[in-house]
């Protein structure tokens, strides 16, 4: 597995793709925390819901970095599809979860917020980041052309799922009576903010149940997509 790995580390650097999220998602970071002093916890959710469109993103180019005929003589390599996504998944969510810490660590070294977060917060900011990075790549790795002919549908498909992430509060508020539970079917990206947002005031159990529920989702959604790979006949569409 670490050798398949590095041969997608090799692979994603040499194909630039990583250049635009990455920079992005840092770029945004150096303009908000370019004046301060900032929340400690706010500034944390404000960063932690950019990481999980970023790591959509990234899942996204991960899964599809190889073209067609090379992906094929990798996965001979590999000896299954199954192998070789779910290493790709591993690999988009350690790359998605480098940029979720150095957001944690940036503003805190470098001064930019009202008081340096106690160790309790910065272990529990980075659970955060780090779970939420593995939500946003497991929800984009089912948009990959192997499942979807159509870039663009993939991407369109996948930018209304993160918008009803966003969106889910608002969306259970707005269901008939009897009806919110469906809400319970969306990425749970709001628990996180939630708790973020109004750490000092949540017990433990509270303060735990955004990474469980965000661990789990996540989890779920990967499994059932390798299975889907595994069941599914695939035509690996040219490029």
């Amino acid at each position: 597995m670490i050798a398949l790995l590095q041969y997608i580390h090799r692979c994603f650097m040499r194909s630039y793709r990583y250049g635009a999220p990455s920079f992005i998602y840092i770029a945004i970071l150096m303009l908000i925390y370019s004046s301060g002093p900032n929340p400690v916890m706010g500034s944390y959710a404000f960063s932690s819901s950019i990481l999980f469109v970023a790591a959509a993103a990234i899942g996204c180019l991960v899964m599809d970095v190889e073209a067609a005929n090379q992906e094929m003589a990798t996965m001979l390599h590999a000896r299954s599809l199954v192998r070789l996504s779910g290493a790709k998944l591993l690999y988009a969510w350690i790359f998605a979860s480098s940029l979720g810490l150095f957001a944690v660590i940036y503003p805190a070294v470098l001064g930019r917020l009202e008081r340096f977060p106690s160790w309790e917060e910065l272990g529990m900011a980075s659970l955060y980041h780090i779970s939420l990075a593995g939500l946003g790549v497991s929800l984009a790795g089912w948009f990959t052309v192997k499942l979807f002919e159509s870039r663009f549908y993939a991407v369109l498909i996948l930018c209304t799922w993160l918008a009803l992430a966003f969106g889910a509060g608002g969306i259970g508020n707005a269901l008939p009576e009897g009806w919110s539970w469906m809400t319970y079917l969306l990425p749970p990206l709001q628990l996180t903010l939630h708790a973020l947002t109004f750490y000092d005031e949540l017990g433990t159990g509270a303060k735990w149940l955004p990474v469980g529920a965000t661990v789990v989702y996540a989890a779920v959604s990967a499994t059932l997509l390798l299975w889907t790979l595994r069941r599914r006949r695939l035509d690996y569409p040219g490029e």
